[in-house]
């Protein structure tokens, strides 16, 4: 089948959505003339609008920079824009009498129009998918924008202070779209490590010793600030993987910077307020064995109080929440885009599995207006991090829960190979496995009063160190996936799971080629995932 749009290139493409998306927001405007009922949906449908108007006002200026990974990402993802504009404006304009014409370009605002009686219902649902389309395509649309912030150079910067000086009429989610970019762009730059370390460690006597809680099934702890009583999130770091603990000590120190301004609901990330040394050990100085007590302190929203993993979430089984599929596509969406982002900071996770996602959740759970972010999964368990261009040490263990989440060549306790980010990607194909298939592959005891649990044992068989075994542990895996998975979750969203899984093989077309990811800026890989895996995840309809 032949793409319509690709013959009309990047700037044509952006054109061809201004003018499509002008003519939704005319369209929508009068149906909010028409029925008060509707105004609601047509102010998030004309918010999001703006929001996207401004991150393509901003690709048609920094287009001349772009390089081709950047044009086919950017590409790629605006075509979707201009199908789902398309299919908008065709449904919403078949409801309104033939006689009431729209205005074409002018500026004006749309004529008053009256919704067919027999036809208000879907006049109602119409705008109710098309606000829904818009916001799923805005999740797809922002890590491929924001991969933008990796460019090298004046321009960027200059784009961004001269789009921030000329946003006196938009909304405020579009307002902050900008804001956002220049925290990210900020903490994107190199920072004087010696200058600044002072600012990230946290004074002792910070949280109140008594609000410390465990979180059931998670390496983190849930604790209370003293000064404002705020929850905050305690990240354990041990640094056990690392043989430089000097070179461990500079990675940590510069994630909690780069994370002090994020934004939680668009990075899925939590805001890190510092690290707290509990022993009072002195991590300035070098020392031959990893420090204790030493935790990434992140920053609950005050809106999301309640705070779950999903290893947790797993364990409930069908009875527990996002045992819906559209549940689980939205926990999937969420997940991906976290690792994306942890990676457009110029890191690698290495400990990405159901104990490190932590799933927040507002007190009135079950009661929020339509469109408020009621749940949203948030990546934690940064002990083993990495700066993606540092030295990698091939130091592992041998515990099977951890090592079931890693790629062959990483278990064990001398992994046969260096980390990079496909390893990252490889998985969260098996926490994607789990999700979609909604069953635990690792069974805990039961968990006493203080929140602590035994392991039992893996529901995947066999399990070892040994090199075969370790294989068969990794078809298994792809057995679920295009059997059980497919079954239960449909093609598209198997297919997401077998391409993460296989993204180190050889044959894996879109990720196998290590010759095609040696780009100077580190965009290749990035843009790849986004295109193979958030973008393939987001344009699932369930």
């Amino acid at each position: 089948m032949v793409d319509p749009f690709g013959a009309l290139g990047l700037i044509g493409t952006i054109d061809t959505a201004y003018h499509w998306g002008a003519e939704l927001v005319a369209l929508c405007k009068a149906f909010a003339n028409a029925e008060t009922q509707l105004h609601e949906s047509v102010v998030r449908v004309e918010a999001c609008w703006l929001k996207i108007q401004l991150q393509l006002e901003f690709i048609r200026r920094l287009e001349p920079q772009l390089n081709e990974w950047h044009k086919n990402i950017q590409q790629q993802t605006l075509e979707i824009l201009l199908q789902k504009l398309h299919a908008a404006n065709t449904k919403l304009s078949g409801l309104v009498k033939k006689s009431d014409a729209l205005p074409s370009g002018t500026g004006e605002e749309a004529t008053i129009v009256e919704v067919k009686r027999l036809k208000y219902a879907f006049a109602k649902d119409g705008l109710a998918e098309t606000v829904k389309d818009l916001e799923f395509w805005q999740g797809i649309f922002d890590p491929s924008w924001f991969l933008m912030m990796r460019i090298p150079g004046p321009e960027v910067d200059q784009q961004l202070y001269l789009m921030s000086q000329q946003q006196s009429v938009l909304t405020h989610e579009a307002k902050a779209a900008i804001p956002i970019a220049q925290q990210l762009r900020r903490a994107l730059k190199p920072v004087d490590d010696d200058g600044t370390k002072k600012t990230i460690y946290l004074l002792p006597g910070g949280l109140i010793t008594e609000s410390v809680q465990t979180l059931a099934y998670s390496p983190v702890r849930i604790a209370r600030r003293a000064d404002n009583s705020e929850l905050v999130v305690l990240d354990p770091i041990t640094c056990i993987s690392r043989a430089n603990i000097n070179s461990a000590l500079r990675d940590i120190r510069n994630f909690a910077r780069r994370l002090k301004h994020t934004d939680p609901f668009t990075f899925g990330l939590l805001e890190c307020k510092g690290i707290f040394n509990e022993e009072g050990s002195d991590t300035k100085t070098s020392t031959a064995t990893p420090p204790t007590g030493l935790s990434f302190v992140f920053r609950m929203p005050p809106t999301h109080s309640h705070v779950q993993s999903l290893r947790h979430r797993l364990l409930s089984g069908a009875s527990g929440e996002h045992d819906s599929l559209s549940a689980r596509f939205d926990l999937a969406r969420q997940l991906v885009k976290a690792v994306s982002y942890v990676h457009l900071y110029e890191f690698v996770h290495k400990n990405i599995r159901p104990e490190t996602i932590l799933i927040l959740r507002k007190e009135n759970h079950g009661s929020v207006n339509a469109g408020e972010c009621d749940e949203t999964a948030m990546l934690v368990g940064f002990d083993v991090l990495r700066d993606a261009e540092g030295k990698t040490n091939r130091l592992g263990d041998d515990d099977w829960e951890k090592n079931l989440y890693r790629h062959p060549h990483r278990q064990g306790k001398t992994p046969e190979t260096d980390y990079n980010m496909r390893h990252d990607i490889y998985s969260v194909g098996v926490c994607l496995l789990e999700i979609g298939l909604w069953g635990s592959f690792v069974e805990y005891g039961k968990v006493d009063e203080k929140g602590q649990s035994s392991f039992g044992t893996a529901s995947l068989q066999p399990f070892s160190v040994g090199s075969k075994l370790r294989a068969e542990v990794k078809d298994r895996l792809l057995q679920l996936a295009r059997g059980t998975l497919r079954r239960n979750m449909g093609n598209k969203y198997s297919k997401v799971v077998e391409t993460c899984l296989t993204c180190l093989d050889k044959g894996n077309g879109d990720f196998g080629d290590d010759g095609e990811f040696q780009d100077e800026d580190g965009v290749a890989i990035g843009a790849r995932y986004i295109e193979k895996v958030v973008q393939k995840l987001g344009e699932i309809s369930v």
